[in-house]
């Protein structure tokens, strides 16, 4: 188990082992689904990729033309980075980033659905197939979670984890239930609502609760994607609901540990994270991975979390004499040594990552 608060912040690398799309990948997927064949009356023709995904555009009812908006993102977007980047460039055309929001959507369940964590739910005894996903961080992280919890115990199996997921897939949270399920042998229903009770933040959204919109998406009816993409923002935009930020800065005040999973390091999301209120100068230990990042560019995320959380013991500080002899703590003396709490790996991936340091994780 772990001993100790931790918190995992999981970007969209944290996806590769259950065979989601990132990046360009997602990219090229919502290129095919933007291909929209229309009549000179507005109607759908033979040629479009995703009628799913257009009829929640085009058709009875639907007041304005979508169509150059779904022709600009099938054009352009493999010359950008990412739709997110793409979106940001067309944020003055709301057509756009209405069809490219939908779309993520689209592409973010269908990719559940293709994951190695999709569960057919034609039958209700359906669970997960462990072995597709049995080298996986989620179950290593289960093997972290596991020991020294026993099964009566299990309501508070989550107590000591937070999660920042900037992911919009509800992959952690389907993960967990049937994982509570299958170890513990308890109902899914009594650890869907084990997981609901967990501290999980999604800054930038998600597709929607489990018991709204079914994981991979519903086989029997039409989902509207345009209704659904409402709920998410892209990391261009700014986050700024009060109530996220505070839980955000209360999982971080609170965690005795952070570790990073998939996570880019992004200067908007290292904003997000720590720019919008004062972190304190506390030594926390940070674990994360940077698989495929530079020696140079791993040294400049060291150093910002160094400064961020600053190794240090109590004889650093000695109270100085002030105003009215009130002593107030003197500035932290500098201690040129190797800061040895901080630990950026940029040659393991997030299974690795459990693996090389499942002991330190655990606390």
């Amino acid at each position: 188990m772990f001993n100790r608060k931790t918190l995992f912040i999981i970007g969209a690398g944290a996806g590769v082992d259950l065979n989601l799309p990132v990046g360009t990948n997602l990219a090229l997927d919502i290129q095919r689904r933007t291909k929209v064949s229309l009549s000179r009356f507005g109607t759908l023709e033979h040629g479009t990729f995703d009628e799913e995904l257009a009829l929640s555009f085009f058709g009875p009812g639907k007041g304005r033309n979508y169509g150059a908006a779904f022709d600009l993102i099938h054009r352009g977007i493999l010359l950008a980075n990412s739709i997110d980047d793409f979106l940001n460039i067309h944020e003055g055309a709301p057509e756009v980033v209405e069809v490219g929001k939908a779309a993520i959507i689209r592409s973010i369940l269908a990719a559940e659905r293709h994951s190695h964590l999709y569960v057919n739910p034609s039958n209700v005894n359906n669970t997960l197939d462990l072995m597709r996903v049995h080298t996986s961080w989620m179950v290593k992280f289960m093997r972290v979670l596991g020991p020294g919890r026993k099964a009566p115990d299990v309501e508070r199996a989550l107590d000591d984890v937070v999660f920042i997921n900037f992911n919009y897939d509800r992959c952690l949270e389907h993960f967990l239930t049937h994982a509570l399920h299958l170890q513990y042998g308890i109902s899914k229903q009594q650890a869907a609502e084990i997981v609901t009770r967990a501290t999980i933040i999604h800054p930038y959204g998600w597709v929607g609760a489990l018991d709204r919109v079914p994981f991979g998406g519903s086989e029997h009816s039409r989902l509207d994607y345009l209704a659904l993409s409402r709920g998410i923002k892209t990391y261009t935009e700014q986050v700024e609901e009060e109530s996220t930020l505070l839980r955000i800065e209360e999982v971080i005040r609170s965690a005795k540990c952070l570790v990073f999973l998939g996570f880019a390091y992004h200067t908007q999301n290292m904003n997000l994270l720590f720019g919008k209120h004062d972190v304190p100068e506390e030594t926390k230990p940070i674990f994360g991975t940077a698989l495929g990042m530079s020696k140079a560019d791993t040294s400049v995320v060291t150093s910002l979390l160094e400064e961020l959380f600053p190794e240090y013991d109590p004889d650093d500080y000695e109270p100085d004499p002030g105003p009215f002899g009130i002593s107030f703590p003197r500035s932290r003396l500098p201690r040129p040594k190797f800061n040895q709490h901080i630990n950026i790996e940029n040659e393991l991936n997030c299974a690795q990552l459990f693996d090389h340091y499942a002991k330190s994780l655990a606390g």
